[in-house]
């Protein structure tokens, strides 16, 4: 099986702002708004497990904005906050997940977007949340968090791969 790059996705890619691009781009941040949501109804189901606010993380999240005073299970305008951080977040990682996965099916769209989503989240964590949110920094459940970008990484490429049309295609 052969890694087939679309001539369209070339050509995208040597006008930026074609409407092939234009579709790429959506199709990467309604994947990255679809993925985000589960990953965050994800992160509130561990949270239940752990006998804790499903309004944590969205709390910890918010903390960036409003300090560590926010950072409690109580809902609120904080968590509102929070949640739309996480949401704007997962729009944009899904449209630079794209440096990666444009082009891609099947499994290797799966693959990719696992190891994007894997990669990027303990990166984005250590440089830019370290200094931007401490209290999340050092609230945060890290192994929850690493099966929740797995989770997004998952829903992303299957999100993507419905929003384009594409599948696999298999030789016998």
């Amino acid at each position: 099986m052969e890694n087939r790059v679309d001539n369209e996705l070339l050509g995208a890619r040597d006008e930026p702002y074609s409407s092939q691009s234009q579709r790429l781009y959506l199709a990467g941040a309604g994947a990255g708004l679809v993925a985000g949501t589960v990953m965050a109804m994800t992160m509130m189901t561990f949270a239940i497990s752990r006998h804790q606010s499903i309004w944590t993380m969205p709390n910890l999240i918010a903390a960036m904005w409003f300090g560590p005073v926010v950072a409690t299970g109580r809902p609120g305008f904080p968590t509102l906050a929070g949640f739309l951080t996480h949401e704007v977040t997962s729009i944009l990682m899904g449209m630079i997940a794209l440096a990666w996965v444009a082009g891609l099916t099947g499994r290797r769209l799966l693959l990719a977007s696992l190891a994007y989503a894997v990669a990027s989240y303990p990166l984005v964590f250590s440089t830019v949340i370290s200094w931007a949110n401490p209290t999340m920094y050092q609230r945060a459940p890290m192994m929850d968090l690493t099966w929740g970008h797995m989770i997004y990484g998952m829903v992303f490429a299957a999100v993507y791969a419905l929003i384009l049309g594409r599948r696999e295609k298999t030789t016998d």
